[in-house]
């Protein structure tokens, strides 16, 4: 028998492939298993070695006549590779590295699993034990409907399957399932697996779980409409709201509440919490904040994060477990919202039906948030700042002159669709430059000041009042006839009079004189002001601190 048939006889018993080449790097023989490794076609004797069909690592080692030995992930498969120079070429083995490649499924995270064109499982790897009541090996001879599968699950795999039998292309899908009360989302990669003819024997399925990365991508989404809304200049509530609606649809379980500190900056006060029970909510609205009130009492308090994990065991919530018991809420998270100087604007908090600790992204989302409602706090707070200068008289709190006519225009405006009686009061404090002379102008401010409060404290809230400029002040009555606006201004007129003004140790007599009109059909603001004014000074005329009406014309 020649010699390379005794040795193509001897290296075909072998489990190995085998590849010898000659001087040039041609094909002078491969031995089958050597085809079925790196499944391809059958290489002509005398044919140059193809490009591409070695590993790159291998080829310096090749050119050089060196020998070698990797090991080399190649279509799939873990394989040996050994290059050993021969007196007249070179020869190439490759095996199998079965044991090597199994340890990397059987620790690999992914779910790796084998399948026969009619979906009954040939393998799954020790990964789906986090994901299934079924341990991994029971899962072998199982048709796809028998492993205990979810319908949608069966279905998506099903659909897939089919791609890939009818194309013989691998498909990538993604998949959703609850285990264990927990959400998981799947990214799905199916191969066929085929012979030499390039028929497929079985299908391989790797499933990754991506519910972090998932759950990442719809925070974004949520992220991006909620600065849209700040962006926008939604209300305030409408913001909180469904800032509260995005978390809890974030973290399975979960009840938030967002609370602001007032402005003396020593309690909170409920702004959002659409998920928590309306009692509760009562009950901790106002509360003081200190250094162990509840989570977000104390986190007003500290300026720092406090996480509950167990109210009815922490010492922050002993005056308060029993009622967070009452209502079934077993944990709170409490994140303050800090502006951007450090100031506590209020608190972000996330309360559970059972005890649990933030993991890493329920950590990240719930920061972020937090920084983002302190950004449309500020927002807020700036434009109820500019609205407040646009509007209101920065020493008294009143509306000022250019506002109160805005609003008094409009309500002349809707007694002429419905109407109803309306009353200008107009007022000017009697002898003020003499206050300002006396006892100076840090006493006048506070005459003024002094004034105004009475005048917010006798007149309604539907009322319109104003600082015209220096001591002159107005108010129009809506829906008042002009007897009732009578009765009011003889009402401020005793107050003032009575009431003294302490500046600076000192006690201040003021009085005041009003002029009072009515609106008649037809009328419009500016004449009714004109009457009013006119009865003003009918009363200073006729002595000060008294009230004139105007005559209708």
């Amino acid at each position: 028998m020649p010699a390379t048939a005794t040795l193509e006889t001897a290296l075909g018993a072998l489990p190995g492939g085998y590849l010898l080449l000659d001087e040039k790097h041609c094909v002078c023989f491969a031995t089958a298993r050597f085809y079925q490794l790196l499944r391809c076609a059958a290489l002509p004797c005398g044919q140059p070695l193809p490009a591409g069909l070695l590993p790159a690592e291998l080829q310096p080692a090749l050119r050089a006549g060196l020998a070698q030995a990797s090991q080399q992930l190649y279509a799939g498969q873990l394989l040996d590779w050994l290059l050993t120079p021969l007196p007249d070429g070179t020869m190439l083995s490759i095996r199998e590295d079965r044991q090597t490649f199994r340890n990397l499924i059987e620790n690999s995270p992914d779910i790796i699993s084998r399948y026969s064109p009619q979906l009954v499982c040939l393998y799954a790897n020790s990964a789906l034990a986090r994901y299934s009541p079924i341990p991994p090996a029971l899962h072998v001879g199982l048709g796809i409907e028998e492993r205990g599968l979810p319908a949608h699950v069966c279905d998506a795999f099903r659909h897939a399957s089919r791609q890939v039998l009818a194309s013989g292309k691998p498909v990538i899908f993604e998949n959703q399932l609850n285990h264990h009360d927990k959400h998981y989302v799947f990214e799905s990669r199916l191969f066929p697996e085929t012979d030499e003819h390039g028929q497929v024997q079985s299908l391989l399925c790797i499933d990754r779980d991506i519910s972090e990365e998932h759950a990442m991508r719809l925070w974004q989404a949520d992220e991006n409409r909620l600065l849209e809304m700040i962006a926008n200049d939604r209300p305030m509530k409408e913001v909180m709201v469904w800032t509260c609606h995005m978390i809890e649809s974030q973290i399975e379980g979960s009840m938030c509440s967002i609370m602001l500190l007032d402005d003396d900056g020593l309690h909170l006060h409920v702004a959002a919490g659409p998920s928590l029970p309306d009692e509760y909510k009562g009950h901790i609205d106002g509360i003081s904040i200190g250094a162990s009130v509840g989570s977000c009492g104390t986190a007003a308090f500290t300026g720092e994060a406090v996480i509950v994990t167990d109210i009815q065991q922490h010492p922050y919530w002993a005056d308060y477990a029993a009622l967070a018991s009452s209502h079934q809420l077993h944990c709170c998270w409490s994140y303050p919202i800090k502006s951007h100087d450090g100031r506590v604007l209020g608190t972000f908090a996330i309360y559970f039906a059972h005890a649990c600790a933030p993991d890493r992204h329920s950590e990240y989302i719930t920061l972020r948030t937090s920084h983002l409602m302190a950004i449309a706090i500020q927002q807020e707070q700036r434009a109820s700042q500019l609205f407040q200068l646009a509007t209101q008289d920065a020493l008294t709190g009143l509306y000022n002159r250019r506002h109160f006519m805005t609003l008094a225009e409009e309500a002349c405006g809707h007694t002429l669709l419905q109407p109803k009686p309306l009353c200008m009061l107009m007022f000017d404090l009697d002898h003020f430059k003499q206050v300002n002379d006396r006892y100076g102008h840090a006493a006048g401010d506070e005459a003024l000041r002094s004034f105004a409060r009475i005048l917010q404290d006798s007149l309604r809230a539907q009322d319109l009042v104003c600082r015209m400029g220096g001591e002159e002040f107005a108010a129009l009555l809506t829906d008042t006839t002009a007897e009732d606006a009578m009765t009011a201004a003889q009402r401020i007129c005793t107050l003032v009079a009575q009431t003294p003004v302490l500046s600076h140790g000192q006690s201040i007599a003021l009085t005041v004189s009003i002029g009072l009109a009515s609106c008649v059909p037809g009328q419009t603001l500016g004449d009714m002001m004109r009457q009013a004014d006119k009865a003003l000074y009918e009363a200073k005329n006729a002595g000060r601190n008294r009230v004139h009406i105007a005559q209708q014309p």
